[in-house]
């Protein structure tokens, strides 16, 4: 059972708090939800299939939110001045027969009711879309709603003491809430999350930084890691054994289905490890300490992916890994390290950004090269579909096999964690705030888009805020990448970027013998298309 303070800490639902109140004339309710709506200049909206609101307490007109605001169990719900911040917004989406459910955008996570102590509460936890995550919303006249929780019929109540409670209906104000309708916004996919956090020892890759994806043409995709964590140091809490990570980088093979159940999800494996590592797919070369593999794409019955290669934090060259396709339940893949001429055999720029086929009979990625703290210049490079090995580069006026980074090249400039993706027939670059350092004051996400490869690409709008903390501090974060295969009905966008514990910390991420592997995985955000007009 959950103690109080678990408890207190979970009533982040959707409701905002506010005092209860002896009147409960319906009359005097609407009344107060009319002088609201004048005296803030808010026109308080009707609640739709799928929105984006603030919720509006009717007594002092002050909006929900999250207070001491935690991703993993929401914090405490309290009123405040609205600031527009992702744990003050709630998604309310239409499930059928009546039913609604209703979630954070800071976390990800849906309101739920469960008895404790003979007391309904409301609680934040993933979707499982049980009958406990479903809210019956009506109106009860002048734009307000009564919010009941179908698995129990009672109502959300605000109870006079800064905490909620789900009670007998009976029409009194505190049982009462408005909704006023924000602009679509983009907000945390815990479905995403959760699939990176693999518990099990026999699941092989548990915990790990980069999370590229290649869609494959039978519906599969493969999830690209670097360093990575393998299940053979997983405790029963599901954190890490202290210590370093089992290999350098690996894959794994999502089903067709692209369920984010991380049960379904297994690892790559090859014949020809170098290191008697068969889950480490791009094996290390001599000379140095590490290879990191990003992007790539299908073409025929081979994936073409992009690795960097390097000792201590030096880069010392750039492959192309390619890899067989094999039918599903064969997890035993052929690879082959390639050297082709321009992208591969050196350093000076980054490419595989990202790839794109718009369907013109060519393949397209970006590359960035650092030209001073923190800022790039992007280049841009293609291949024919039907000679994926030979790479021709944008010059400023045509393509060449003569790679050059002269400033005629330069299709676009941007900060140094960079990721491309082709959604809707434009190219969308990513770049998010540097994230390695102790808690920077700009901690951000941001898109551009191009009709073109070569540009030019509009002005970078933000678009989510980074808020994964560990110890108190902001999360290292990095490894941008955008996943238009995953395509949930609703016009958004993934993106996914990865945090690797706290750059606050003296180096010992280590604590009670243990490392927090929700602080070493991949995270997923959503964003509509029209934040970036798509």
């Amino acid at each position: 059972m959950k103690n109080n303070s678990f408890i207190f800490s979970a009533l982040v639902c959707f409701i905002f708090l506010q005092s209860c109140h002896k009147d409960s004339n319906p009359v005097t309710v609407s009344k107060s939800i009319a002088t609201l709506e004048k005296t803030s200049g808010l026109k308080l909206n009707s609640v739709g299939d799928y929105g984006t609101y603030k919720f509006i307490s009717s007594d002092a007109g002050l909006s929900a939110q999250i207070a001491s605001f935690s991703l993993e169990n929401g914090g405490t719900g309290n009123l405040a001045a609205y600031t527009g911040a992702g744990h003050q917004k709630w998604r309310i989406t239409n499930v059928g027969n009546g039913n609604y459910t209703i979630m954070n955008m800071g976390s990800g996570k849906l309101a739920q009711s469960y008895n404790y102590n003979g007391v309904m509460l409301p609680v934040q936890n993933s979707a499982d879309h049980a009958d406990d995550q479903l809210w019956i919303i009506s109106s009860v006249g002048g734009n307000g709603y009564k919010v009941i929780s179908k698995s129990s019929g009672l109502a959300v109540t605000a109870n006079g003491s800064n905490y909620i409670q789900l009670q007998p209906y009976i029409g009194k104000a505190s049982q009462i809430w408005g909704y006023n309708l924000l602009s679509p916004d983009s907000y945390r996919d815990d479905a995403v999350v959760g699939f990176f956090h693999r518990r099990l020892k026999t699941q092989g890759s548990i915990a790990f930084d980069q999370g590229n994806s290649i869609p494959l043409s039978d519906g599969r995709v493969l999830w690209i890691t670097q360093d990575a964590f393998d299940g053979i140091r997983v405790l029963p809490d599901g954190n890490l054994m202290c210590g370093f990570f089992q290999y350098h980088n690996s894959i794994l093979i999502q089903p067709a289905t692209k369920s984010w159940n991380p049960d379904s999800t297994g690892n790559m494996t090859i014949a020809n490890s170098t290191a008697n590592q068969p889950r480490q797919i791009c094996n290390t070369q001599p000379g140095t300490d590490w290879s990191w593999p990003g992007m790539g794409f299908q073409q025929a019955n081979t994936v073409f992916m992009v690795c960097g290669e390097g000792k201590g934090l030096g880069a010392t060259n750039t492959s192309i890994y390619e890899l067989t396709v094999n039918s599903p339940g064969n997890d035993q893949w052929a690879v082959k390290r390639t050297l082709p001429a321009g992208i591969a055999g050196q350093t000076e720029v980054g490419y595989g950004l990202g790839f794109s086929k718009p369907g013109d009979g060519y393949i397209y990625t970006l590359g960035s090269k650092g030209v001073s703290f923190n800022a790039s210049n992007i280049y841009a490079a293609r291949a024919a579909e039907s000679d994926p090995r030979t790479w021709y580069f944008w010059n400023g006026t045509a393509w060449t096999t003569t790679r050059t980074t002269n400033s005629a090249s330069v299709v676009a400039t941007g900060q140094q964690n960079l990721a491309m993706c082709y959604v809707r027939g434009k190219y969308v670059l990513m770049q998010m705030d540097l994230g390695f350092f102790c808690d920077p004051s700009s901690h951000n996400i941001y898109l551009s888009t191009s009709n073109s490869i070569t540009g030019p690409f509009t002005k970078p709008v933000k678009v989510f805020t980074i808020e994964d903390r560990y110890r108190g501090h902001l999360n290292r974060y990095y490894t941008p990448a955008c996943h238009p295969e995953f395509d949930n009905g609703k016009n958004e966008l993934l993106l996914t970027y990865s945090v690797n514990f706290a750059a606050c910390s003296t180096g010992n991420d280590c604590a009670n013998n243990e490392l927090e592997s929700k602080n070493y995985q991949v995270k997923g955000v959503r964003v509509p298309y029209s934040v970036i007009g798509l």
